[in-house]
């Protein structure tokens, strides 16, 4: 069996109890044909980019699961049809990144000190005014005054 992850989202109007129970019910349909569910967990109700069927919204759920090929196959179908989920993705991966919370990632990013946003409009105005765009990015708030 391969590793696999899938990410569904979820349409705006449901509710986090129905959400959580289509998440379990795909688990179930894993775990009777053979597939094993390692992981499974909402993340909760996020904005979405870009607006899917009218959808500015949505449940995110993941779940990590060992399975074949045909069983995904078949799971992808069940998602592709089922009304309440808006979009999925099912990623074959090498390994699970053992995280004790699956969204972690995306709320941590950016937060290390060499990641830290300065400010596309600081460095943009610095470099358009002939100033060195290093010290734009060093001292943000002091060549904000400076640009205006």
């Amino acid at each position: 069996m391969k590793l696999y992850e899938n990410v569904f989202i979820g349409r705006q109007d449901l509710s986090q109890q129905q959400m959580e129970a289509l998440g379990v019910s795909l688990g179930l349909f894993v775990s009777q044909h053979g597939g094993e569910v390692v992981r499974s967990e909402y993340c909760g109700f996020r904005n979405l980019a870009y607006p899917i069927k009218k959808n500015h919204k949505g449940h995110y759920y993941i779940m990590q699961m060992k399975a074949d090929q045909e069983i995904v196959a078949e799971l992808s179908r069940m998602m592709r049809i089922n009304e309440d989920i808006i979009r999925y993705l099912v990623v074959k991966v090498d390994e699970f990144e053992n995280k004790e919370n699956l969204i972690s990632q995306a709320k941590t990013f950016g937060e290390d000190a060499s990641m830290k946003d300065t400010g596309y409009r600081t460095v943009v105005k610095a470099a358009d005014k002939g100033a060195d765009v290093d010290s734009a990015v060093k001292d943000p708030v002091q060549n904000e005054g400076e640009a205006e």
